[in-house]
């Protein structure tokens, strides 16, 4: 019998295996107490490749060739994901960032950040291509597989484009549960500094996830175009700003949410946008039904 490749359960059973990776690797360090150690780092990190691992095993697993060779086109064309909204990106997280330091910086006082990646790359702009390798690590590579590859495409289906974005986002921001309790890690700052900041860390993602696939639409489901966006979030918004305090850290992801609920409001509005989703979520179901 022929398998349903895109089966509720196979969707169900990629966030139960994520989740359980890398939460259990995630807290064996803080458990045991040795999450400054090689050691630790090792295990941490090596939970963080659970969602492009899971993805991956289950598309080699349950996917047809045809289906197979469609994945991973758009996993990594860039005709596909095209120039346009790459750069649209670019200039939308720089914008934001731009903003919320200026508005932090001149009007709240707020620390300006040392920018040592910025810095690192005027004294030898050769450096670009460690910040943008470390950059594609820690996010795109090890989760995009995932989040869009894998599990947008059967959300998009079953709940439609604004539900569906934010129903992953919801499991992209408590995937990251483990970042709370390891030192070094954003999140575990964010629960330092304030008990809200940390809540507010997962509608904040939910939102980018509606961005997200926002891209991804306009792309005609580019996981490469998803995967970017992604990326150049986590670039601009904080590695190139790094070192940062955390009041500037939660301004720029306070007025990045302003900005997506922007974006919220215009796809729920759009009667184009609107269209534009029923057409890719259409051409998803018909994938489905040819098997």
């Amino acid at each position: 019998m022929k398998k349903n490749w895109m089966s509720t359960k196979y969707l169900v059973l990629f966030f139960i295996l994520t989740l359980a990776w890398t939460w259990i690797c995630g807290f064996i360090s803080v458990v045991f107490g040795f999450t400054d150690t090689g050691a630790g780092t090792f295990v941490f990190y090596f939970g963080g490749g659970a969602p492009s691992v899971v993805a991956l095993f289950l598309v080699f697993l349950t996917y047809p060739k045809d289906k197979k060779k469609d994945y991973f086109r758009r996993c990594f064309s860039f005709r596909k994901a095209g120039l346009k909204w790459p750069l649209v990106t670019i200039a939308v997280f720089t914008a934001l960032s731009a903003i919320s330091i200026a508005i932090g910086v001149g009007l709240l006082g707020f620390e300006m950040p040392t920018m040592d990646y910025i810095k690192a790359i005027r004294a030898n702009p050769l450096n670009i291509l460690l910040v943008l390798l470390l950059s594609l690590i820690s996010g795109p590579l090890n989760e995009e597989f995932g989040w869009r590859g894998y599990a947008l495409d059967r959300l998009l289906l079953k709940f439609g484009f604004i539900k569906g974005s934010l129903i992953l986002g919801f499991f992209w921001a408590i995937w990251h549960l483990p970042w709370y309790f390891t030192p070094g890690q954003a999140q575990y700052n964010l629960l330092k500094d304030s008990v809200f900041h940390a809540v507010m860390f997962v509608p904040s993602v939910m939102m980018l996830s509606v961005f997200v696939s926002f891209v991804y639409v306009k792309t005609n489901r580019s996981i490469l175009a998803g995967a970017l966006v992604h990326m150049f979030s986590n670039l601009i918004g904080s590695q190139l700003l790094s070192s940062y305090t955390t009041e500037i850290s939660m301004l720029i992801r306070y007025t990045n949410m302003a900005f997506f609920l922007g974006v919220i409001v215009y796809a729920a509005c759009s009667r184009k946008f609107r269209a534009e989703a029923a057409e890719v979520i259409g051409s998803i179901k018909i994938q489905e039904q040819a098997g």
